[in-house]
Formats: C-alpha cells, structure tokens, sequence
C-alpha cells in the first residue's frame, strides 16, 4: 500500500491506508495516558491478552476517526482554522504530500514508521506535520479527557472540585477551612490515580503546620471531613471517593450511606453486639488467650485515628502472626469487617491496655462467643 491511497477518493481504501499510517504512533503516544487513566498505570489487555481493553481499543478508534475526518474536510477544501480563522498550515502541508507525484511510490509502511519514530533531521515535512497534527493534537490532554468522561459514565463529577467549591449542598463542608482543602486534595488526588486516601502531600503539610497541625492532626481533619461528607452527599460520596479505592483502602471508614429502616436498624444492632463480643474475647477471653496483646496491638491498628497503610498493615500481621501474605490478608479482612460493625471509636477504646487480672483461687468457665473467633489461618 502507498502513501496516496490514504487521499483515494474511496473511504473503504483511504481509511484503511490512514489506519496503517497514523494508528502505530498514536498507540505508542497514548499508551501511557490510557495506562494512567484506567489501570493505575499497569499494562492494559483484553481478555485474549493479544489487543487492549475494549474501552481503550474504544478511545484508540474514536481518536483515529476525529484524524480520520480532520485530514478528509482538508482534502474536500475545508481545512481546520486557527481562533483568527486562518487555514492550519500543517494540515494542508499534509494534503500536498498525500497528493504529491511521490506518494504514489512511497511505501506506507515506512511512512508510519518515520511517523512513530523521535523527530529527527531531514525527515519529510509531511512527516513532521502529520506526527503533529494527526497525533500529539488528536492526543492532547488525553489523560484528563478519558479521566472525566468515564467519572461522567459512572455518575460521578466530571469537575469535583468545583462541586465541593461551589455546590450549595456543600457549604456546610466549606465551614471548616481547613478540613475542607484537605477533601478537596484528596479527592483530586483520587481522581488522578493516588491509592492511599491518607497520604497527604509533603507540601500541603508545610502549609497545616503554621496552623500547628502535624500529619496526624491533618488526618484527624480529613477523616471528619470525609464523614461529613458521607453524611451530607452518601451518593456524591460513593461515586467521586469510594468508587476510587479498592477494598483494602477502605478498610477504616464505613462507606454506604445509613438510609435503613427500622428493620434493618435492629439487624444492624444485633450485628454490633455479636461483634464487639467476638473482639472482646480476642481481646480479654481465655480461649484467644496466648495471644491476646498480639490480638490487641492489631486491632489497635485498625482502631487508630491515623491507620497504617494497608500495605504496612499485612506485612506486620504476616511477620507478626507468622503467616503468609495471603491468609494475613484474609485474618485482617475478617477484623476489619468485625471492627466496621462494632465501631471503631468504640473498639479503640476497648484497646487501650488492659487491667491487671485479679488471683482466682478457683478455674473459671470460659465463655463463648455467639460468632467463631477468627483465627490467623497458618499457611
């Protein structure tokens, strides 16, 4: 196939023929974007493994289409214009190089190979303004376009922060200053990928510091912030937030909204009770007793007003409780649902050191708990 077929008057030849020129360097230059914005930055692949998601393969199309019909109104006389209305001169350097006696003899594929290559010196103009026009431009803010449009997908905002900063549902939030910049970062920093809610920037902190506040105080704030939050806008919060983190980095806060009825009210508190006995005799009973402070140094882990990274979190549990990764991580989900039921201000509380036992002069019958004690589950 030539360079001039992708100016043949036929679409069923031109598209083709610009597909082969164009779709290598514009997989190459959104690959990272696509990678960023979908997929924390892992590598995307379909089901077979051979081709890209089908939602990335998506964004690949629809972006060699806009090319596509960019390059055709250029070649039909109706080039894109500048603000000042002026014709855009690469645009139709690009035509006369399709349209040129050469093209017919220049073999497309080293075309689209000089095109997915670095800029370089005494490379065909065409070239250049094709890798310009066709490509960087179809691809420009590419990241942040695919961020919002698929927030927008999933009903979420495609601008939060202008929410938060504008939203009359929000003033509340915008009460207290500083908890609210500290939610707008975050959620921001959601949007963009971050995996640690927590994680606060090392400049944002230098800032709280003249406010006398050091990172805990600072994750003090965004924790309140986030409940209140939840609680003004649970549907906003789910969609902008939760819908961010994976399970493991939601392990310290509860995230649906309490809409219940009386019935599921009742439910839900004799779920509370069974739960704090079950952490109870992890924590004071005999039959969890050879580790019962191990018990309790976890647990006040999970409690904390600034909890560990869930990174962090396994691999003191597997180090301590000798396991492998993956039953830490089962043992720490079990806790931690039982923990989100009994609630955590009160299972913090609960973890503070315990009183010396009294000298019982006689054996005792040791309770049992309604719901099976979790036990770390050896490898």
């Amino acid at each position: 196939m030539n360079l001039g077929a992708v100016a043949a008057v036929r679409e069923s030849i031109a598209f083709p023929a610009y597909v082969s020129l164009i779709s290598p360097a514009l997989r190459d230059i959104a690959r990272g974007p696509l990678r960023r914005a979908r997929h924390d930055g892992r590598p995307c692949s379909g089901v077979d493994g051979t081709r890209w998601c089908d939602e990335c393969e998506q964004t690949i199309h629809d972006h060699l289409l806009a090319g596509y019909t960019r390059l055709r109104q250029t070649l039909a006389g109706s080039p894109p214009r500048t603000r000042g209305g002026d014709p855009i001169r690469e645009m139709e350097t690009i035509v006369r190089w399709m349209t040129s006696r050469e093209a017919s003899t220049t073999a497309i594929e080293h075309m689209a190979r000089l095109i997915r290559a670095r800029p370089s010196e005494g490379e065909p103009v065409g070239v250049r303004a094709a890798r310009a026009q066709l490509v960087h431009h179809i691809l420009r803010s590419l990241e942040a376009r695919v961020r919002r449009e698929d927030a927008h997908s999933r009903g979420a905002s495609a601008k939060p922060d202008r929410d938060l900063r504008t939203a009359a549902w929000a003033a509340p939030l915008r009460e207290n200053e500083i908890g609210f910049e500290l939610l707008v970062d975050a959620v921001i920093r959601l949007r963009y990928g971050a995996h640690d809610i927590y994680d606060i920037p090392v400049g944002q902190l230098a800032q709280l510091a003249r406010h006398g506040l050091d990172l805990a105080g600072a994750r003090r704030e965004l924790r309140g912030a986030l409940t209140r939050l939840r609680t003004l806008r649970p549907d906003w919060h789910t969609a902008n937030a939760t819908i961010h983190l994976g399970e493991d980095d939601l392990l310290f806060g509860p995230s649906r909204p309490s809409r219940l009825t009386p019935e599921e009210l009742h439910v839900q508190g004799e779920e509370q009770q069974l739960a704090r006995h079950t952490l109870a005799m992890l924590l004071t009973g005999e039959y969890a007793a050879p580790r019962n402070e191990l018990h309790r140094s976890l647990l006040s882990r999970i409690s904390a007003d600034t909890p560990e990274n869930a990174t962090e979190l396994l691999q003191w549990t597997a180090r301590e409780f000798g396991l492998t990764r993956l039953a830490a991580e089962r043992f720490v989900r079990r806790l931690i649902h039982l923990a989100s039921q009994a609630d955590l201000d009160w299972l913090a509380t609960q973890c503070r050191p315990a009183p010396t036992a009294p000298h019982h002069l006689g054996p005792t019958r040791p309770s049992r708990s309604p719901h099976p004690v979790p036990q770390p589950a050896h490898p």
